[in-house]
């Protein structure tokens, strides 16, 4: 009996969180990146970046160090020239977390939704589509003012092959989102594990992302 008012609040509870996610703002903060690489076979690289949206699109990230040196020009150069995707923010979370979930208490006023799966395009690795084959768990604040998803993990559950002569054996992926004193959730930063092979030879990559010195700017 316990668990039937459970479910009917978690229902409700995800409308309102993913209302919350699809009202985040994509575009209004500055901030501070901080991205720790570590690679089989390859030194450790660690790369400062400030992101600045009042900049033209193709100036807003800013190469500060790497390994706590600055950047040379072809670093800097390089940089200039990634393709970044989306702004990081709280707003992709809208992108999947309206898809069919199990939620149960966690305590403290927090609430674990499980998904099976998540909606084709939510994650791409390259051109493949991981999302059919990754399963995800996220950890929502119930008690906040506006509830909100304060950490998730993505993880795949099964292998899968990238542009036939890579392979990936396991995935792991977390991400973590906090509040700030205006109410505004934005991104906190994560962690992403990986095991595969490239031209059959075996390998991990583990990435850790901080943020840092948020402050809306628009």
């Amino acid at each position: 009996m316990l668990l039937v008012p459970a479910a009917a609040k978690a229902d409700a509870l995800q409308d309102r969180v993913l209302a919350g996610a699809r009202a985040a703002p994509a575009d209004r903060f500055a901030f501070r990146r901080t991205t720790a690489i570590e690679r089989s076979g390859a030194e450790r690289k660690v790369a400062v970046e400030d992101y600045d949206p009042r900049r033209p699109p193709g100036a807003r990230w800013t190469l500060v160090t790497v390994d706590g040196r600055a950047p040379t020009a072809k670093e800097q150069a390089d940089a200039r020239k990634m393709k970044r995707g989306d702004t990081p923010s709280y707003a992709e979370v809208a992108k999947w977390f309206g898809a069919p979930a199990t939620a149960t208490p966690a305590g403290q006023g927090r609430v674990l939704y499980r998904f099976a799966s998540l909606p084709a395009g939510t994650l791409k690795l390259g051109k493949h589509d991981a999302s059919a084959d990754t399963a995800a768990e996220a950890l929502v604040n119930a008690s906040a003012p506006v509830p909100f998803v304060e950490r998730v993990r993505f993880r795949a559950t099964r292998g899968f092959r990238m542009m036939l002569v890579a392979k990936m054996d396991s995935m792991v992926s977390t991400g973590r989102y906090r509040r700030l004193a205006d109410g505004t959730i934005v991104p906190d930063g994560g962690t992403s594990d990986m095991a595969g092979s490239i031209m059959g030879k075996s390998g991990t990559l583990k990435v850790a992302i901080d943020y840092s010195d948020q402050r809306a700017v628009r």
